[in-house]
């Protein structure tokens, strides 16, 4: 099994071939589900897999109030992130593989921005430990992967651009993992990005609260209930 030293002199070497790729479609579509997922312009943001910070400048232009702890286990990464946002006053950055991550803070968003298939397996359980440790009860934590059938494809026809460690994350170890520290799934969601196929897939987890039920008006439910038959009877067109 590869060390945290082995993995980390490996994505200093990989930072180059980031710095050429710079930001690219699945940068734009993460930032668009973490506002659908309710982001905002004072949200506080906890990014785990920063990288060069693509997708950190994304957010840090996004963002008013906001800040950001952008993380990631590559010190040539980092590096090179503070660099190309030294001009941003809103970002902070950290050199951490998140298992010494220790931090009193919480945070309205945490993103992993396709590093969970980077992290040894055996630590996801342990990781989410840590993750719920740093929410409140509207904190929401967002995962964008490759999705596992996607990954198992690459695997077999070209393993040369596989990664260090690049694993296929399975929903059900996901959502054990995850449930096994008080944490409930939101949303998983695959989808096509650059392939016909669904290629990645993106999950929403929440701290598992009590909810009390607050019933829509009527006038709503009619509402629902007309433009969902319109969209029947188009559909059956």
């Amino acid at each position: 099994m590869e060390t945290r030293e082995q993995i980390g002199n490996w994505y200093d070497g990989f930072a180059g071939r980031q710095v050429i790729t710079s930001v690219n479609l699945r940068h734009y579509k993460i930032m668009e589900f973490l506002v659908s997922a309710g982001l905002s312009r004072n949200s506080t943001i906890l990014e785990i897999g920063c990288g060069i910070g693509t997708l950190t400048g994304l957010l840090s232009s996004y963002l008013r109030k906001g800040e950001i702890l952008a993380v990631d286990i590559s010190p040539e990464s980092v590096e090179i992130a503070r660099k190309r946002l030294s001009l941003t006053s809103n970002v902070r950055f950290m050199v951490s593989d998140m298992t010494d991550f220790d931090h009193t803070e919480v945070f309205d968003f945490i993103v992993l921005p396709d590093v969970l298939e980077h992290i040894p397996e055996d630590q996801h359980r342990r990781l989410f430990r840590t993750l719920a440790d740093h929410m409140h009860d509207r904190s929401v934590i967002l995962i964008h992967i490759p999705h596992p059938r996607a990954l198992d494809y690459i695997r077999a026809t070209t393993p040369d651009k596989m990664q260090i460690i690049d694993q296929s994350v399975e929903a059900d170890t996901l959502l054990a993992d995850a449930y096994a520290n008080g944490l409930t799934l939101d949303s998983y969601n695959s989808y096509s990005l650059f392939d016909r196929e669904h290629d990645y897939a993106v999950i929403c987890f929440r701290r598992k609260n009590d909810v009390t039920l607050s019933p829509l008006p009527k006038s709503n439910i009619i509402l629902r209930k007309l433009i969902s038959r319109l969209r029947f009877l188009i559909a059956r067109l």
